[in-house]
């Protein structure tokens, strides 16, 4: 290993150690959202690394969403953003030569989950923002494209805050994009779809929450996934539908 590579590694390896340093801080919650961070001289001094690794180090923690830098103010710590997972999988869903059909896949074995423990655990409270959802998307089977994908939307988002877990709402978070891509294009093949059928698939997830069913939740959520299969292999055969989206 010439100098230089050393040199470099040794960097790399001080600059994971800093970053490590202040995740391990915000998990304890020694570093708190809103709280400023000790200036780049301070870090540099308590952790014996130069104020370039530590600059580093902060740009890491930046694009992860874990702090906040701005100019001429201190760093300071940010409450938790599932955006650096939000932007990799909007990436990766369009990269992927099978995107559609493998964030539908994705979104199956997150949501099957997600209703389940809904019914298990949501209060009527939590279920009221999912029922306007669905009266949205009912009130446009005919209307407005743009409102339908709205109330889609919302039916989904507000289904994982039911769940009662907070990771699975982080989670379903990030997907929101990747989400609106999956809604988008499979509801522009309009010769494909069937507005009430999605309604009522709808409606029955409502109803196997309300009651109390986490079997009939999963159920209800897994063939509403399964009906998206068929609409997929169909793009995948004419191509030309891609270009609608």
């Amino acid at each position: 290993m010439s100098e230089i590579t050393a040199l470099q590694h040794d960097k790399q390896r001080l600059t994971e150690a800093v970053t490590q340093f202040v995740i391990d801080r915000v998990a304890e919650r020694v570093y708190r959202a809103g709280d400023q961070l000790p200036s780049e001289s301070e870090l540099a001094k308590r952790l014996n690394v130069s104020k370039p690794v530590v600059r580093e180090a902060l740009g890491r923690l930046s694009a992860l969403g874990i702090v906040q830098i701005q100019q001429g103010k201190a760093t300071t710590v940010r409450g938790l953003s599932v955006a650096p997972l939000d932007q990799f999988l909007r990436l990766a869903v369009r990269v992927t030569d099978n995107g559609l059909r493998e964030a539908v896949e994705l979104r199956r074995a997150i949501e099957v989950e997600v209703a389940a423990l809904a019914a298990e655990r949501a209060t009527p409270l939590q279920v009221e923002p999912v029922e306007v959802a669905l009266e949205k998307m009912r009130a446009n089977i005919d209307g407005d494209f743009e409102r339908w994908l709205q109330g889609d939307l919302a039916f989904h988002v507000a289904l994982a805050r039911c769940s009662g877990n907070a990771l699975l709402e982080h989670l379903v978070s990030a997907l929101v994009d990747t989400i609106k891509f999956t809604q988008r294009a499979l509801g522009m093949q309009r010769d494909l779809r069937d507005p009430a059928a999605t309604v009522a698939r709808h409606q029955a997830i409502v109803d196997a929450i309300k009651a109390r069913d986490p079997a009939a939740a999963r159920i209800a959520m897994t063939t509403h996934f399964a009906v998206s299969d068929a609409v997929i292999a169909e793009i995948a055969r004419d191509h030309r539908r891609l270009d609608r989206y």
